[in-house]
């Protein structure tokens, strides 16, 4: 049985303001939980929000941790395993500050946590919630040990596995776009284990059903299309069949529209880990400083990031701020971190240096390294909040309203959406080719010769969309070689739509020379690849007005 907590001076600790320690593998948990705290009028040292671009981390921890007087700690296997974490809590025993354990997962405690309070969060986050709001206003005497083994979760996420399973299972009639059920059939393992890139799981998920109707129309059914089939009638066979295909493929791909909805809800968001969850932020800080005080400053870049280099320089002139000839006459320096560097040149103990990150990078320098940095890489944005907060940076992470994303694939937006365009291009035309080499009975009508020849048409083509789709996407995507040029992707783009036209029209001759011979082949995916494209084009041209800087930024100047 555990003793209630107990000051220094041996009087009941009262929390006014709360550290919380814990990994950021937890995020989205403690996340949610900050945002409750603050909604209970209690102050709460969160690193990513309070942590000033620019200063040492360390000492800055440090200060967090002398000013509070109630850590919360996050207990995950995690957590326990964190060196850093490990330093935070041991500070505040030494310290005899008050110390609550909120148990993510069960893991055997250090000897030295096993007599403190703690909260049970595996199960009901509504309950944990209500106790630990509880035990902060008035601390209790525990009447059972902490929790060191055993597996709980919420019955949401259990429900949640059960339904990415059936969606899984619908992921098969989307076979032939490969990338689709790559991603959707280890999915229920995955949030099992709380770890998958849900940015690419989001975009399979918001496909599945346009799949599932395309390969009703194409081959008869979808799999699984016994369960649920739609019989209007409306005289005109053909539309019929496009209207039945589209509701089948429709009322069996909602559940995965279903299954999206509830990874992008808070109870999913506080279990996934942060590139399991939709990239957010709590309550932002919005600054208004129209003339903050004029501060030396100095924009460090490579070649290749000169267009954000450009507007960062502009941005901060607007704003009053002096751009210094040399970064030694500097008294800012905002370091643009990419593949294409990784260094600063900038002396961090007699200046401020802010790294703004716009592309990963495995090799950043010691120096960078110790530095809290701004994380650009979803989206250069709000460069006027670094204006304003230049002189006095202490709001600056929560006023970006950035959280951290760990590994999670995130690029701008309009960089994923040519992604998935040419993705979803090559998986269309990769259908449309195994449609005709195993499923359209070609060979029955078509002489050897003929058939021969069709067989090398696609063949090469095949090669080609392939070659051209892979190079594009890992120059879009690393920003290196001769294919990270904004003109080569559009080139790329055009090539795909050109292969598309060429296989329409090979679709069209063999959709007629089977009516010769008295077959009806019906639709193709090449049948649908104009339209697709069209659609596509469209869409991306909307997503390009919309963030047309995207382009500037992120494709080497």
């Amino acid at each position: 049985m555990k003793v209630k907590t107990i000051s220094a001076n041996g009087k009941l600790s009262m929390t006014k303001k709360i550290f919380m320690s814990y990994s950021r593998r937890e995020l989205g948990f403690v996340d949610d939980l900050v945002r409750h705290l603050e909604e209970n009028k209690y102050e709460v040292w969160l690193d990513y929000r309070v942590l000033v671009p620019g200063s040492p981390w360390a000492e800055q921890i440090e200060k967090g941790l002398n000013e509070a007087d109630t850590v919360l700690l996050v207990v995950s296997k995690a957590s326990l395993g964190s060196e850093f974490v490990a330093l935070e809590w041991r500070h505040f025993l030494e310290t005899s500050k008050r110390v609550i354990l909120c148990i993510f997962e069960a893991v055997d405690l250090p000897t030295e946590l096993e007599k403190y309070e703690w909260v049970d969060f595996r199960g009901s986050y509504k309950a944990g919630l209500g106790e630990l709001m509880s035990q902060l206003a008035k601390p209790i005497q525990e009447e059972h040990p902490v929790p060191e083994s055993g597996f709980k979760a919420p019955l949401a996420v259990w429900g949640t596995i059960a339904l990415s399973v059936l969606v899984a299972l619908l992921s098969l009639n989307a076979l032939w776009t490969i990338f689709i059920p790559l991603l959707l059939i280890p999915l229920p393992y995955q949030i099992f284990k709380r770890s998958f890139d849900f940015m690419r799981v989001q975009a399979a998920l918001v496909l599945l059903p346009f799949t599932i109707a395309l390969s009703s129309m194409v081959l008869g059914n979808s799999l699984y299309g016994q369960w649920i089939s739609f019989d209007f009638v409306t005289g005109n066979p053909s539309f019929d069949m496009w209207l039945n295909a589209i509701l089948t493929g429709l009322a069996l791909g909602i559940w995965s529209w279903v299954l999206l909805g509830i990874l992008r809800s808070p109870v999913m968001s506080r279990w996934g880990k942060p590139e399991a969850t939709l990239p957010k932020f709590n309550n932002p800080y919005k600054p208004n400083i129209s003339n903050p005080a004029s501060t030396p400053f100095f924009v460090e870049h490579a070649l290749e990031d000169r267009a954000v280099a450009a507007d960062l320089v502009e941005t901060m002139k607007k704003y009053g701020h002096l751009q210094a000839e040399t970064i030694q006459d500097a008294k800012a320096v905002l370091t643009i971190v990419s593949r294409f560097n990784g260094d600063t040149n900038a002396s961090p103990s007699s200046q401020i240096v802010f790294p703004v990150i716009v592309q990963g990078n495995d090799n950043i320098s010691k120096k960078l390294s110790k530095l809290q940095w701004i994380d650009f890489r979803p989206k250069v944005r709000r460069l006027d909040v670094i204006a304003q907060l230049l002189p006095e940076p202490t709001q600056l992470l929560k006023a970006l309203g950035m959280r951290p994303v760990s590994s999670l694939s995130v690029y701008p937006p309009m960089i994923t959406t040519l992604y998935y365009f040419m993705l979803t291009l090559a998986a269309i035309f990769i259908g449309a080719v195994a449609d005709y080499a195993f499923f359209s009975g070609c060979l029955c009508f078509l002489e050897k010769a003929s058939y021969d020849l069709l067989v090398w048409q696609l063949s090469l083509s095949s090669i080609l969309l392939v070659v051209l789709t892979f190079f594009a996407v890992r120059g879009l995507l690393s920003r290196k070689g001769w294919f990270a040029k904004f003109p080569v992707i559009l080139a790329v783009v055009a090539v795909q739509g050109l292969l598309m036209r060429f296989m329409a029209s090979i679709d069209a001759d063999i959709y007629y020379a089977a009516l010769e011979v008295g077959e009806n082949l019906g639709v193709n995916f090449a049948t649908f690849g104009n339209p697709i494209f069209m659609i596509g084009l469209l869409f991306l041209i909307w997503v390009y007005f919309k963030n047309r800087a995207d382009v500037r930024h992120w494709f080497p100047a």
